[in-house]
């Protein structure tokens, strides 16, 4: 077996672990699906007792199709249907000597272009694919370079960034002299946070600053991307972050929300959710690690436009007679989604008897109809729609 071969080999054999990952993660939240189903018609069981003969555990196991003839008709499903159910490719991710050899070994072709970023963000948005290509289990994780062959097959490798004169550039620069740029050409990798090289033509693009400033890890759970934005931290850069804004949701508005057209992933209407009972919005919150002298609220505004959601921490109103409180406003004006149909609650309403029970949570869209097409985990079916402005 030559070299070219048993380094292809050996990135099969990583993107097929990674693959492995993406499935457990399916199956994780398919269980976690199915245990809410149970739980539901447990809960339809106990409420009505008349029910309770037909609606046995063993009949509600039929039901949720956890049968062994079920099962098996799964596997056999399975079977015939190959994966990859998702048709979306993983790209390889090489450590920079084994990024080295496996070029070397004639296996990947010839390079004919690099990208080399101080931030997995400007890797993740400039690569044209979609961000699951990135997946490692349940996190979105990029690489800080990537390098193109001639059929435009794409290679990350990692401990090589750029911007900085640090090891991580260092890696870049050797790197990049090793796979046919110049000394010259490949020393610019050092003097800019996010860079763009062509085998021929050398530099064709750099920023000295980085192309993107949106922020924050992003997960891929249940069929849909997370980001979870946190007011105790501000994923925008000093100074760049809008006055009022301080989740940077504008940054994520204008670089993301704004241009389906080129983000496909992020096409379709705008939706958001607005969380009114603590106990409702509980799985939102299962992530957060509470420290000390550091202001932690809680996510309890979702915002989704296609696959994308943005979990947002904001503060529960204050005031019982307060249907949203300033922070979950502020949240919605970020993001264009400011309710123009909210019940007003003002003084009066404390010596009034409320009309109506308040819901666990409302949801906001340009029509007034649209719901999220992907429930959040752990949250339970309870709420209203309203308009948003």
């Amino acid at each position: 077996m030559d070299k070219g071969e048993l380094s292809r080999r050996l990135t099969n054999v990583r993107t097929s672990h990674r693959q492995v990952q993406t499935l457990k993660r399916e199956l994780h939240a398919a269980e976690r699906q199915r245990d809410r189903d149970v739980a539901e018609l447990d809960e339809f069981a106990q409420t009505y007792k008349e029910a309770r003969a037909e609606a046995s555990r063993r009949t509600l196991a039929r039901e949720l199709g956890v049968t062994h003839p079920v099962i098996t008709s799964m596997i056999e499903r399975a079977g015939r249907d190959a994966y990859p159910v998702d048709p979306t490719r993983l790209i390889p991710v090489l450590s920079a000597y084994e990024a080295a050899q496996y070029v070397k070994s004639g296996a990947y072709g010839h390079v004919t272009g690099a990208t080399v970023a101080f931030t997995e963000t400007d890797i993740l948005l400039e690569s044209g694919r979609h961000p699951k290509a990135f997946a490692d289990g349940t996190r979105i994780s990029a690489p800080n370079m990537l390098l193109r062959n001639e059929e435009g097959e794409l290679l990350g490798v990692e401990e090589c960034l750029a911007g900085y004169g640090g090891t991580g550039p260092s890696n870049s620069f050797r790197l990049l002299q090793e796979l046919g740029w110049s000394e010259e050409a490949a020393r610019e990798v050092l003097h800019y946070r996010f860079i763009e090289f062509d085998i021929e033509r050398g530099v064709v693009r750099a920023n000295e600053q980085g192309l993107h400033h949106c922020g924050g890890n992003l997960e891929y759970t249940g069929g849909h991307l997370v980001a979870r934005l946190r007011r105790s931290r501000p994923w925008a850069p000093i100074g760049q972050t809008p006055a009022g804004d301080p989740l940077g949701l504008r940054t994520w508005v204008d670089e993301i929300l704004s241009q389906p057209e080129t983000y496909p992933w992020v096409a379709g209407p705008r939706v958001a959710r607005v969380y009114l009972n603590r106990d409702t919005a509980t799985g939102l919150q299962d992530r957060i690690r509470y420290r000390p002298g550091v202001r932690n609220s809680p996510f309890s505004v979702v915002i989704e436009q296609g696959e994308l959601q943005l979990w947002c921490s904001a503060i529960y109103p204050s005031d019982w007679a307060e249907l949203l409180s300033k922070e979950q406003l502020d949240v919605l004006a970020a993001v264009d989604m400011y309710p123009a149909d909210v019940e007003p609650r003002g003084w009066l309403d404390k010596f009034l008897p409320r009309r109506r029970e308040r819901p666990d949570y409302i949801d906001i869209s340009a029509d007034g109809t649209s719901v999220l097409q992907h429930e959040p985990d752990g949250s339970k079916l309870d709420g209203e729609t309203f308009e948003g402005a």
